[in-house]
């Protein structure tokens, strides 16, 4: 900007109901399946590409032939507990094992106490948020940060917007999908006590805690328990157990009883097979070092002149396009697919969500073929 000025953030969004709309990830798919039929050899940009299996050990898994208990197997709380959220001091929270994510958000959302309430989602923000928030009653507001400012929240914003909402939750990607940034000790503290003033939930979704390239900003990454702190984390992404339908949540006690009674009457509880996957999964450490192809990603990024902030957790990265029509029209013609940033937010239209969950080989085989379609410099 001029002058060193830094333009005004656009005004909180409002996402008025709407019927709910297909995932755009799997949108992506069927775009990809229907060039994939007229002959043409693709690759998602923004997917990851996980192995068909995992070699997990046995014995857990035989704990899988029997109905868990509603908030879950023992012992899977228990690892979870030290595991997942290690790092974490909440004495007074209780952990539940959920059948994914989603059903984690959903309860936690369906009891927020007003019909209709406001939710705050922090954007750029995955898509589900908005329709999460909608199925379990309410209304979700967006609250923008921006790629000038490395898409840091401002607390003082946010204690504007519950102010003026009256919002009984705000929901938060730690670390961000897509923008793979890490909040901060002072971002979460300043969260956190804008929430407790608001009387509302302060909602974190962990499900990428395992994926961390900036160990240090992620260790730091905690505030101080409080009775309106909600952590949801996901064996999905950590452990390459996607289908599985298995997450965990750590939630005041107080709202246990009422989380349960809700997770209960949509899923019973969490598929048991998945949960003894998710034991042995933590048990055998299983997760993945994306080191290599995250260097490929860096290399790809500065060849083509795409703005990015440093990836600090998840696979993501989310570039900046510079031109974003003539671009994405170069990476269709040599068989690369992408999400491009609206879907996470209107103001993001022109990034792009890069994906290097993947095998090192294929990460490579994405740079060679972005270079082929004449979008790289010279190394």
């Amino acid at each position: 900007m001029k002058n060193g000025q830094t333009a005004e953030p656009p005004s909180p969004t409002f996402i008025a109901p709407k019927a709910f709309r297909r995932s755009p990830t799997l949108a992506l798919v069927d775009q990809m399946e229907a060039a994939r039929q007229a002959g043409q050899d693709v690759i998602s940009l923004s997917t990851p590409s996980f192995p068909q299996s995992v070699n997990l050990p046995l014995a857990p898994l035989s704990l899988g032939l029997r109905l868990s208990a509603p908030e879950g197997d023992p012992g899977l709380r228990h690892a979870a507990r030290a595991g997942l959220f290690g790092r974490w001091e909440l004495p007074d929270h209780d952990l539940c094992i959920t059948a994914g994510a989603k059903a984690a958000l959903f309860a936690i959302l369906r009891i927020v106490d007003d019909p209709g309430a406001r939710v705050i989602v922090t954007a750029p923000a995955w898509p589900s948020y908005d329709d999460i928030v909608q199925m379990a009653g309410h209304m979700p507001v967006a609250f923008w940060t921006r790629a000038e400012d490395g898409f840091r929240l401002d607390p003082a914003g946010l204690r504007r917007l519950l102010a003026e909402t009256g919002a009984r939750a705000v929901l938060l990607a730690n670390p961000g999908n897509p923008t793979g940034q890490i909040a901060t000790r002072a971002e979460l503290d300043g969260a956190m006590s804008a929430c407790a003033a608001a009387g509302a939930l302060l909602i974190l979704d962990e499900s990428f805690s395992e994926i961390i390239a900036d160990r240090q900003a992620w260790a730091a990454s905690v505030t101080e328990s409080h009775p309106n702190l909600v952590v949801i984390n996901s064996f999905s992404k950590n452990h390459h157990l996607q289908g599985q339908r298995v997450a965990a949540c750590l939630l005041p006690s107080a709202l246990r009883e009422d989380f349960i009674a809700v997770h209960q009457a949509l899923m019973s509880s969490a598929p048991s097979l998945g949960q003894a996957a998710a034991l042995a999964a933590l048990q055998a450490e299983t997760v993945v070092d994306y080191s290599a192809p995250r260097a490929i990603a860096v290399e790809l990024l500065a060849r083509a002149g795409w703005p990015s902030l440093a990836n600090q957790g998840t696979f993501y990265h989310f570039p900046r396009l510079p031109d974003l029509t003539g671009t994405l029209a170069k990476l269709r013609d040599v068989g690369l697919f992408g999400l491009t940033g609206d879907i996470f937010g209107a103001p993001y239209a022109n990034h792009l969500r890069l994906c290097f969950g993947r095998p090192e080989a294929e990460m490579a085989e994405i740079l060679r073929r972005v270079d082929a379609a004449g979008l790289l410099g010279k190394d």
